[in-house]
């Protein structure tokens, strides 16, 4: 399935390279000179990430963003692009959700490898607490991996058997003959999956941390 990408710039050349680049690495790339015209793109296209000019005439990138998370649909992974320094708007437009907020003069090969990046990223989520399970999955969403969750330890063991996830994310208050079953069985089928553990009374953003921990020490990505 191609990936579907909005790119929002008020700028002609810069929506033209960003597009020419990304019909090159094979994605399928959509412009709009402002965010009045993104918005209506988005409110009538699915889009699987959005690269966002921070700073345009008319509706801000920002209050586009927020808009768009208004509408009744699943979401794009929004990338904000500026070409100033603005702690307040980079603050909010994180607090909404948004991938990355990346400075201007871009590498376009960094917007790339994020795509790339978030596109390829697979995590089993087996949390048997609803309630933790939901935050975790909520903020692992935010950032843009492909996630599949479960609350069984059997349909665990089974997806583990057929896809060599990047991470498993476990309770680390789960029975240890379930922890013991989810390593036995990435150990006997030679998967290269990477067990990232949480608690209850931990922040859910830990998971995050400890997945770029691991693929900042050259695991899995």
């Amino acid at each position: 399935m191609t990936t579907k990408i909005l790119i929002v710039d008020d700028h002609p050349a810069i929506r033209t390279t960003m597009k020419d680049v990304m019909e090159n690495e094979g994605f399928e790339p959509k412009i709009a000179e402002s965010g009045e015209e993104a918005l209506d793109l988005y409110k009538s296209n699915n889009y699987d990430f959005v690269l966002m000019d921070m700073q345009m005439p008319g509706l801000k990138g920002v209050e586009a963003f927020r808009q768009m998370l208004q509408i009744e649909k699943k979401h794009a992974k929004f990338i904000f692009i500026s070409a100033f320094s603005s702690p307040e708007l980079e603050k909010e437009a994180r607090e909404l959700g948004c991938l990355e907020f990346l400075q201007k003069p871009i590498r376009m090969e960094e917007v790339i490898r994020l795509i790339r990046e978030k596109l390829r990223t697979s995590i089993l989520l087996f949390i048997e607490n609803k309630p933790l399970q939901d935050r975790v999955f909520n903020e692992l969403e935010k950032e843009g991996y492909t996630i599949e969750r479960t609350s069984s330890i059997d349909d665990s063991l089974i997806n583990i058997r057929q896809i060599d996830y990047n991470y498993i994310v476990l309770d680390e208050d789960s029975p240890g003959l379930e922890q013991d079953g989810v390593r036995k069985t990435i150990k006997v089928t030679n998967s290269k999956s990477q067990v990232v553990e949480i608690n209850e009374d931990e922040d859910p953003y830990l998971v995050i941390k400890r997945i770029k921990s691991f693929s900042n020490n050259g695991f899995s990505i």
